[in-house]
């Protein structure tokens, strides 16, 4: 849905661009661990799962056999044959491991409902971490895992997020998840930093002005039409090679962009709304949501290529409003 105002809204999200917010992060987290758990997850995800050391992350995406997207996680290495994998698809993901483990020694098991994870997003994110943890989180690489003490309770610290800004993820257990919250808390009240509670800030308009895509925005493409063909190793073998190798050597059709509506068009636009241009289907929106930094209507579509390019003026939805596609990243 797009909206032009929501004052609270707007305070979260100006509070991670200019200053630092903190919200609890309801993702799924599954555990692998076997003595095959290394090459088994570099069969299953196009990164090198094999080259991350111990207490490092890769993003990745896991294709069908086809090529096409069907989701994308953060893999962290914990230890030797030790693995946390974060998604928001995890039943989709434990079928997925069954289906193709085989005879491999891999075990999965759900950690959701026993971990907990508090994201804490801003400029000013290290300084209100680094007042919280027992030891200093400034040197932590980005996508680096490291144990620390929040308050006085053994926690594991992640330097990422997904708000665009410098940030952090807090790990805890979920017996531990009260006290660690109100640590935060405390500690967010000397940075005048909110508690994020509008889901539409912290998973869209945040993350979709930075070009920050989610799952459904680019499912069913390959790695190269979602433009993270980057993450794609093709020095070794995973599911969907073929395809993808075929999708990089002969192009792509369509691809993901950014696409701007018009502040005057005030209607709910969904996922697979028809975009046209000079009376012709030439792509279909993915998402819409109102960028409070950018003061825009944006989103993410998927557009034919050859017929339609970024700048392009184009309607959408069955009232035609008006709307024009740009790069998929707007600050």
């Amino acid at each position: 849905m797009l909206f032009k105002e929501d004052a609270a809204a707007r305070a979260q999200h100006d509070a991670v661009r200019k200053n630092v917010g903190w919200y609890r992060w309801t993702h799924d987290l599954l555990e692998v661990t076997g003595a095959d758990s290394t090459r088994f997850l570099d069969y299953i995800f196009v990164n090198s799962i094999a080259k991350a050391p111990v207490g490092r992350s890769k993003y990745t995406a896991m294709l069908d056999e086809g090529g096409g997207i069907i989701d994308d996680v953060i893999v962290t290495h914990m230890g030797e044959n030790h693995y946390w994998i974060s998604t928001l698809y995890v039943p989709e993901l434990k079928e997925w491991i069954v289906m193709h483990k085989g005879e491999l020694d891999v075990r999965h098991k759900e950690l959701t409902c026993e971990v907990d994870m508090y994201a804490v997003q801003g400029p000013n994110a290290p300084a209100l971490v680094n007042k919280l943890a027992s030891a200093p989180v400034d040197g932590l690489k980005r996508f680096a895992m490291a144990e620390n003490k929040i308050g006085g309770i053994s926690a594991r610290v992640h330097c990422g997020g997904f708000t665009g800004e410098a940030g952090y993820e807090i790990y805890c257990g979920i017996a531990d998840s009260a006290a660690v919250s109100e640590a935060i808390r405390k500690a967010a009240n000397e940075f005048d930093a909110p508690e994020l509670r509008t889901l539409e800030v912290y998973v869209r308009s945040l993350p979709t002005e930075k070009g920050l895509a989610l799952r459904q925005d680019f499912y069913g493409l390959n790695p190269f039409e979602a433009g993270i063909g980057w993450s794609v190793d093709f020095e070794k073998d995973f599911i969907g090679r073929e395809a993808t190798a075929r999708a990089k050597e002969e192009g792509t059709a369509r691809k993901l962009v950014g696409i701007e509506y018009e502040a005057e068009s005030y209607e709910d636009i969904s996922q697979g709304e028809r975009i046209r241009k000079n009376g012709r289907d030439v792509g279909f929106v993915r998402s819409a949501v109102y960028g409070y930094t950018v003061e825009k209507n944006i989103g993410f579509a998927i557009i034919d290529i050859g017929k339609v390019e970024i700048g392009d003026r184009v309607v959408v939805g069955c009232n035609d409003s008006p709307a024009v596609i740009v790069e998929k990243r707007w600050i």
